[in-house]
């Protein structure tokens, strides 16, 4: 299996299943949500962030030397969350800001509309793994 379908595959299915283990199974969602991004960056956030941001550049690099066909549309896609990555190091208190304005509006309406078009391209980007990759 080559790195594309296997990141396809595992960033697609965690994308698409997020509305399901965030707001159908039964736990406080929003209570979680306002602990992992509380208004002091916790520590684990920068070497996560990282991680996240070094996994985007192994994609591009692999993207460009690997050789598999169609393999730019995954890194865009995939390069997507690096803007969370960057808004975590560089500009986190409006990051937390924001997310915390999501949780107090319309009863964390906005989250759960962000979370239905997360997996609504988790689903795209799994049916891309499987049938293009």
């Amino acid at each position: 299996m080559n790195y594309f379908k296997l990141l396809g595959l595992v960033f697609g299915l965690a994308a698409m299943l997020k509305p399901v283990y965030m707001h159908v199974l039964p736990w406080d969602e929003k209570s979680f949500l306002a602990k992992t991004y509380a208004a002091k960056r916790p520590a684990w956030i920068v070497p996560v962030a990282l991680v996240g941001l070094g996994l985007v550049a192994l994609t591009w690099y692999l993207h460009f030397t690997a050789g598999v066909p169609y393999s730019w549309i995954l890194a865009v896609l995939f390069s997507l969350t690096a803007v969370k990555g960057v808004a975590l190091l560089w500009d986190y208190e409006r990051f937390q800001a924001w997310v915390a304005g999501m949780l107090d509006k319309d009863r964390g309406r906005g989250v759960v509309l962000v979370d239905v078009a997360v997996g609504a391209i988790g689903l795209a980007i799994v049916l891309l793994a499987w049938f293009v990759y």
